[in-house]
């Protein structure tokens, strides 16, 4: 009889420690979701500011070009 209920404390201890790792495992599913989402939310973000950088650089270019053009289209003011 002893014996019996040693072995189902155990059973019982084995059984709390196992809703305890469902628990756990759970609540780490839950937090690994959210991370996710917020890895998502970072990427996408982080792409679009790489697009926008391309197009703020291809838009410097293209000022600079256009500035060497008039520079070189007006006439120097020393000779005129």
């Amino acid at each position: 009889r002893e014996e019996l209920a040693v072995r189902s404390r155990e059973r019982d201890a084995l059984a709390a420690d196992l809703t305890a790792g469902r628990q756990a495992a759970a609540s780490a599913e839950a937090g690994l979701r959210e991370l996710t989402v917020r890895l998502q939310a970072a990427e996408a973000d982080r792409d679009l500011a790489q697009r926008r950088a391309a197009q703020l650089a291809d838009q410097v270019s293209d000022l600079a070009s256009a500035l060497a053009r008039l520079g070189s289209a007006q006439p120097d003011a020393a000779t005129a």
